[in-house]
């Protein structure tokens, strides 16, 4: 009888290490950059070398593929040993998202040395020059003292001459009301490189500001959405100014800046808040992540399914809902890497296969860095994956091992919130050297109210500018919701023994490592020993396996030495005539 096993799509692991060796290679790229530079031979040959190695394993793994596909065709059995495995084809794969990922930020670090604002910004220059740039995200309050507010530009021309480069521009006063989201403007400023942040240049002493053209209609839409949730979120009480925008668009209400009338927010009390949800280990909550597009696709699969529309046009409407989200929420890395694994999800629907959410989130990343390679340095974007992965892979085995001591509900929301912790802890070190020990008490007790407050918050969204009071009864709803968070991060986070120090830097980060990979280990030595009760089909280590391979292939030699004839090269000897 031949024993099937149920193949769960979420385990289907193998764009996971190429894609972890993109990111690899482009964090070592950075790295080799940095160390070569000012030494244009080195580099130049360090990039052909990538180069030739990456088409010489490519035109391998071409080959491999035709010489599988050949033998496939043929009748009768295949041998295995005449075709390339899945694992060998995982690795040579893996070896060339490697390449990838050097030669993707070797080519991104070049075109920026030579974009002439970027050369023009390391130039010591503080004349004013004149550009275009399309603004790509809305406005926030500034992080630099003396301007009021700032947003991310793309530079498209300077000094009469194209240009690509990423900025973020400063402005002040009647400027930060005129400029929004998706418009095109053309401005007079000082270029400088960037103190901080993922933006190489900065803009300030912007002057004779004029507009190019407007946002198109759905940016404008979007705009004007925001702008007037921001004036109906200021009628609620502190919390609620400062929290409600947060867990619907992903920007705190002390940040917002704009032409709307939000009035002065304390900034004292604002930024007790702040800490104290960063303490108490919930400040993920005020980032737009998974969680807001899983949501959304819910509501749109129910209403779909009431109106029983076929499966095409369901994952229309959800790829649709999707990019409206996308469009309204302040955009960030986590929105973006949600956005590309919404595609992946909305294309297995539309296929009629299981949403694979390992290799959903592996594609996105290779995507995402082989496209803007900046990415690979961003702590958002690796938060953002290493939560998914974690949850993705560990959830379900520490859910199973908490169900037998916990109720199911329970044991669900404490599951979510361990598996997540266990891959961005590390990253969070970086950041931040401290552990906050009732994390997982705080992500527990608001749980039942992250739901509630998001929705409610994304209604007050859409009808701001359709219809007020209605917003406004909807955000004093999602207000109710955030107040309660607001007391479990004060409960949870301002107590001094509630974060643990923790050594700073690579060393801290790789402590944090080790003990979130000895955690899963036991968490898979006590479901090995109690059982998962899934019927898991018994393997042998890899030291016996390795040594009976060693025996076959021993044996298979001799066989062949031992069946191979001997040719007698000795000279003929004379036979006596009979």
């Amino acid at each position: 009888m031949i024993r099937q096993v149920r193949v769960d799509g979420r385990r289907d692991l193998r764009a996971l290490p190429v894609a972890l060796a993109v990111w690899t290679g482009q964090l070592a790229g950075n790295r080799l950059v940095d160390m070569l530079e000012g030494s244009a031979t080195v580099t130049r040959v360090t990039f052909w070398c990538a180069a030739a190695g990456f088409i010489m394993l490519f035109g391998g793994i071409g080959a491999a593929v035709a010489y599988r596909y050949r033998y496939a065709r043929r009748p009768g059995p295949v041998s295995n040993v005449s075709c390339p495995s899945y694992a060998g084809m995982v690795m040579l794969l893996t070896v060339a998202g490697l390449l990838v990922g050097v030669l993707t930020v070797h080519a991104h670090r070049q075109s920026q040395a030579h974009d002439p604002a970027i050369r023009y910004s390391q130039s010591d220059t503080a004349t004013l020059v004149s550009m275009e740039a399309s603004v790509n995200t809305p406005l926030t309050a500034s992080s630099v003292r003396g301007y009021d507010c700032q947003a991310d530009i793309i530079i498209t021309r300077f000094n009469a001459g194209r240009s690509h480069a990423p900025a973020r521009v400063f402005a002040v006063g009647q400027q930060c009301a005129s400029l929004d989201h998706g418009m095109h403007v053309r401005f007079q400023a000082s270029l400088s490189p960037a103190r901080y942040g993922s933006r190489p240049v900065w803009a300030t002493d912007m002057t004779a500001l004029t507009i190019i053209s407007q946002p198109n209609a759905p940016r404008a839409l979007a705009n004007r959405m925001r702008h007037r949730f921001a004036a109906t979120t200021a009628r609620l009480s502190d919390q609620g100014r400062i929290l409600v925008p947060g867990v619907t668009c992903g920007m705190l209400g002390q940040s917002y800046a704009g032409p709307a009338d939000t009035g002065e927010i304390d900034t004292t009390y604002a930024n007790q808040v702040e800490q104290e949800f960063r303490d108490a280990g919930i400040m993920h909550l005020m980032a737009v992540s998974g969680g807001h597009f899983i949501l959304i696709a819910q509501l749109v699969l129910w209403a779909c399914a009431a109106c029983r529309m076929p499966r095409w046009a369901a994952a229309l409407a959800v790829l649709i809902a999707y990019h409206g989200l996308a469009g309204l929420v302040y955009p960030s890395h986590s929105v973006l890497r949600a956005l590309a694994m919404g595609w992946f999800s909305s294309l297995a629907m539309l296929a009629g296969r299981r949403h694979q959410a390992v290799s959903a989130l592996s594609w996105s990343v290779i995507l995402i860095l082989v496209i803007d390679p900046s990415k690979a340095t961003s702590y958002g974007f690796a938060l953002s994956a290493a939560a998914v992965l974690g949850i993705t892979l560990l959830n379900e085995p520490i859910e199973r091992l908490l169900a037998r001591h916990l109720p199911r509900t329970l044991a669900q929301a404490v599951s979510i919130t361990i598996a997540a912790q266990a891959l961005t802890l590390p990253i969070q070190i970086l950041m931040e050297p401290s552990i906050p020990l009732l994390s997982t008490l705080a992500n527990l007790l608001v749980a039942p109210f992250v739901s509630w407050s998001t929705i409610t918050g994304l209604i007050a969204l859409i009808l701001a500018p359709f219809a007020p009071p209605i917003a406004f009864a909807a955000a004093w709803l999602s207000s109710c919701g955030t107040a309660v968070m607001a007391w479990i991060a004060h409960a949870c986070g301002s107590p001094a023994w509630a974060s643990l120090a923790w050594p700073s830097g690579i060393r801290g980060s790789l402590l944090a490592l080790a003990a979130a990979i000895m955690m899963m280990s036991i968490i898979a030595a006590a479901c090995r020993l109690r059982g998962n009760g899934t019927g898991t089909r018994y393997r042998r280590p890899a030291g016996e396996r390795i040594t009976t391979w060693l025996a076959e292939t021993r044996a298979m030699l001799d066989d062949s030495w031992q069946s191979t004839p001997r040719t007698d090269t000795s000279p003929p000897t004379s036979q006596p005539p009979a």
